[in-house]
């Protein structure tokens, strides 16, 4: 039992500092799915809970845990947009936020932030 809540924990549970790096996202070619980048796109986490992507351009993102392991929230956009509607400035929210789960697979590998399990579309930590 010992040996399988270690190598649960290894695989499901991760710091700041464990996370901090550049990360590619794999599988990317379905481009039906909103908010999640069906292009090649580079994701980087930085220590002050910021990130920067070429798709969701620059954000926040929070850690937070529970039993199925590390989960990250990614908050990105800018506050409003305006536009003239008949002659009247409207300004409109457009951010966004979405959360979702990080694992590795197995011993081997590195962390993974999961964004559509179905089709195995996920960011990949390369540094």
């Amino acid at each position: 039992m010992a040996v399988f809540i270690a190598v649960y924990s290894y695989n499901h549970f991760f710091t700041n500092g464990m996370l901090i790096g550049k990360y590619v996202n794999r599988n990317y070619g379905d481009d039906f799915i909103g908010n999640i980048p069906h292009i090649a796109d580079t994701l980087l986490l930085k220590e002050n809970n910021q990130f920067e992507s070429p798709y969701y351009g620059k954000g926040t993102y929070k850690l937070s845990y529970g039993f199925g392991g590390t989960r990250i929230e990614l908050h990105y956009g800018d506050d409003y947009s305006s536009t003239n509607i008949k002659g009247e400035k409207v300004s409109v929210p457009n951010k966004e936020s979405f959360e979702t789960s990080i694992n590795r697979i197995w011993f081997i590998g590195n962390p993974q932030i999961s964004l559509f399990e179905d089709l195995n579309q996920y960011y990949e930590k390369i540094e």
